[in-house]
């Protein structure tokens, strides 16, 4: 008896239906039994590439040894492999799960077409990934179809046909350093003249889903020509061709400016001088005066101002920038109180910048900035941005006796002079910002008022509906949404305001050259008056009080 081997005992065999049989011939001397044993017995009936159940093993060595008689466990089976293709919820990708047979077939080609098929998944299939589970023999979750996504469509689009209205913004030489001084030159355009091409916008790309399903896409923003453009006009032939519905004409001649979405043109002017043959100009465009403006002449445009040759004690006044190419001489007068402002005969006033070679006892305030070429003599100047005299690195640059006020930068090689000029310089100063906040502040309160007072209306016809006629609701609605709209945007607006009045810890005064006795320097609050000649260097604040640093300049030259 001590000779019985397990096969005597216990032995595998497959059914016809495929069912993995252990068969116990239960024997008083049975040799031991294990899991190892059970894989090794398997292995030489080559029936271990089949599937076990869960703990078929444990169990068949837990009853072999109990058993007291025969009995015929099953323990597996044979299984072809399987395939499983899921859709995600929105319908953009399907994944395969594939899994490899326990002794029977493997999946084929064949029966993943048709999982697609019965799924109704019919675009976007990848084939290269179906070959590669297959080659693998399993997969989970393989990414074997995928959809396209719609492309939305481009906004419409507006192209200047003047290249040089694009270019009209301070020069850049091949240092790298900002020529401020470079307004641009005059353009001048004539009816007829193309101005600006609208691209009208796309209706961006039909999408799919792997079921086949059409994905329509956004179009995209049909941003018309804004209405109103003055001096231009659509294409005439727009009436036999819709697509001439995208030119702008100009209508008139005239000096080109961009807007948002459009072109206008301002009516340009062309004088040989200014006198009292032409009389005082008030004209709603560009004035370009090939000379001079002389002495008693007022000049009002909506538009630029281009001044061939000298300004003599006239007054300028612009709704864009002023450029003379000579200088400005006028005269002023102080009244009986030191503390009043002098008059001045010479205005040059600006919503742009101002350009001038020099200037001698003028009054001059620009929306931007003053550039002056070569000096600054008792003149009255406001910049709300810079105030930059004299070429950069150079020693002509002066500003003599008078006040220059800017609220970012003043810039110059020399403050002052060897007679001792009292010459006063405000940095950080802005008169008009606040003008501006108070102005604001009044719009937002405005603003939040009306929309208490639609607010408590939409809640009574909330409460009674009955009164909501004509549509009134929904007006309501929409008034309310554009004030909200408003109102952030002027509280922004306000705020950007306010952190401008903060300023002085970021401005800088510049000195190239030299700085004379009777200079006074001003940056936000804190004043410096110079007692003693000094050279060059920066003004500016630091820990709350004027330092002026004679190493800085170098690093503010490299800006």
């Amino acid at each position: 008896m001590n000779d019985v081997s397990l096969t005597d005992v216990l032995t595998f065999k497959l059914s016809d239906e495929g069912k993995l049989l252990a068969v116990c011939e239960v024997s008083e001397c049975r040799p031991p039994l294990d899991e190892a044993m059970i894989n090794e017995a398997l292995a030489k009936q080559n029936l271990s590439g089949l599937f076990l159940h869960e703990n078929a093993l444990s169990n068949l060595v837990k009853k072999y040894s109990e058993a007291s008689e025969s009995f015929t466990l099953e323990i597996g089976e044979r299984r072809d492999g399987g395939c499983i293709i899921m859709i995600d919820e929105d319908k953009m990708a399907a994944r395969l799960t594939l899994t490899p047979p326990y002794g029977g077939a493997p999946v084929d080609l064949l029966q993943i077409q048709k999982a697609l098929q019965e799924k109704g998944i019919i675009k976007g299939i990848i084939k290269s990934e179906i070959e590669a589970a297959l080659k693998d023999g399993c997969a989970t979750e393989r990414v074997i179809a995928r959809g396209l996504l719609p492309v939305r469509g481009i906004d419409a689009r507006f192209q200047s046909l003047i290249p040089q209205i694009r270019e009209r913004k301070p020069r850049i030489d091949e240092r790298g350093m900002v020529n401020y001084r470079d307004l641009g030159q005059l353009i001048v355009v004539k009816p007829g003249d193309p101005l600006m091409f609208r691209t009208p916008p796309t209706e961006g790309k039909q999408g799919w889903d792997v079921t086949g399903q059409a994905l329509m896409p956004e179009p995209g923003q049909d941003i018309p020509f804004v209405l109103d453009l003055y001096g231009v006009e659509l294409d005439p032939e727009a009436e036999r061709d819709p697509d001439h519905n995208s030119l702008l004409l100009a209508a008139i001649s005239g000096q080109p400016k961009l807007v948002p979405y459009g072109v206008v043109v301002e009516p340009t002017l062309d004088l040989p001088k200014v006198d009292i043959s032409t009389g005082n100009m008030n004209f709603d465009g560009t004035i370009n005066i090939k000379g001079d403006v002389t002495e008693g002449m007022r000049i009002q445009v909506t538009g630029d101002v281009f001044v061939g040759g000298t300004v003599e004690a006239a007054v300028i006044e612009a709704g864009g920038n002023v450029v003379i190419k000579g200088g400005v001489i006028g005269h002023s007068e102080q009244s009986s109180d030191p503390n009043d402002a002098p008059v001045f005969n010479a205005k040059i006033i600006s919503k742009g910048s101002i350009s001038v070679h020099f200037a001698e006892n003028v009054f001059m305030e620009a929306g931007i900035d003053i550039i002056i070429e070569e000096f600054s003599m008792h003149n009255h100047l406001t910049a709300l941005n810079r105030i930059l005299v004299g070429k950069s690195g150079g020693k002509k640059g002066r500003i003599i006796g008078g006040i220059a006020r800017a609220s970012a930068l003043i810039k110059t090689a020399i403050i002052g002079s060897n007679a001792g000029f009292v010459t006063k310089i405000r940095a950080g100063f802005n008169p008009y910002l606040q003008t501006q906040i108070d102005k604001l502040k009044l719009e937002i309160d405005a603003d939040e008022k009306e929309q208490e007072d639609i607010n408590k209306i939409i809640a009574f016809i909330s409460l009674h509906p009955e009164k909501d006629k004509n549509g009134l609701l929904n007006k309501l609605l929409h008034t309310r949404d554009k004030l909200e709209t408003d109102c952030t945007r002027l509280h922004a607006e306000r705020m950007k305001l306010l952190s401008e009045m903060i300023l002085a810890e970021h401005v800088q005064v510049i000195v190239e050259e030299a700085v004379h006795c009777g200079a006074e320097i001003q940056i936000g609050n804190c004043i410096w008056k110079n007692n003693e000649e000094r050279g060059k260097g920066v003004f500016q604040i630091v820990d709350g009080e004027i330092s002026f640093d004679n190493t800085m300049l170098s690093v503010c030259e490299s800006h």
